[in-house]
């Protein structure tokens, strides 16, 4: 599978997120370097990932692929890009997540905005 992906690591505010591109076009995010980026725990980002793999819409557009990790290639949920949006929209900002954690709660509402975007220009064709 390796091989048909053309995989980039992408900047967005500042953190470095890792994208992929398959042979029939379609981008796929990482989830746990989106999870990292807006600033969620560890035990967060592993609630995000099994909140993704048993939704009824979103596991759809989940996958594991192999990407480049610290650890070397491993097998990590990624996120059709279309189902990005959806999932973003779907963490919750509480309010005890604004209290203590308010650039997590400022970070979250920009991915949501605009991480898509951002990853869907990284695999464009430039002029």
């Amino acid at each position: 599978m390796k091989n048909e992906l053309v995989v980039k690591p992408v900047n967005f505010l500042g953190d470095t997120l890792m994208a992929a591109q398959d042979a029939e076009g379609n981008i796929w995010a990482g989830v746990s370097w989106m999870c990292s980026g807006i600033g969620l725990s560890e035990g967060q980002t592993k609630n995000e990932r099994l909140r993704i793999q048993s939704d009824s819409v979103l596991s759809k557009g989940g996958r594991n692929l192999t990407l480049p990790t610290n650890g070397g290639d491993q097998e990590v949920l990624c996120l059709k890009l279309e189902f990005v949006p959806l999932w973003l929209a779907k963490v919750s900002i509480t309010p005890a997540m604004q209290v203590k954690n308010p650039e997590a709660t400022d970070k979250l509402v920009q991915y949501q905005l605009k991480a898509k975007d951002v990853l869907a220009a990284a695999f464009l064709p430039t002029n």
